[in-house]
């Protein structure tokens, strides 16, 4: 999933902690627009856990907590 940052600035990707009860919530989500390597939804709010931010300012090592 991509994420964002509350302004809407690009945060990384998340590929960990998504159980499967979270990822049919996701996927159940009609499509806005597709592109080549992504589909997009309409933006969902969750609390997500990561490391620290990269030295580009960049969530290190998301991952899924709950919905906000």
């Amino acid at each position: 999933m991509l994420l964002t940052f509350d302004d809407g600035r690009y945060a990384g990707v998340m590929d960990l902690g998504i159980n499967p009860l979270v990822r049919k919530q996701i996927y159940g989500k009609p499509v806005i627009r597709e592109e080549k390597d992504f589909s997009f939804i309409e933006p969902l709010k969750c609390c997500m856990k990561y490391r620290n931010l990269t030295n580009a300012g960049l969530l290190r090592l998301p991952s899924f907590v709950e919905w906000a």
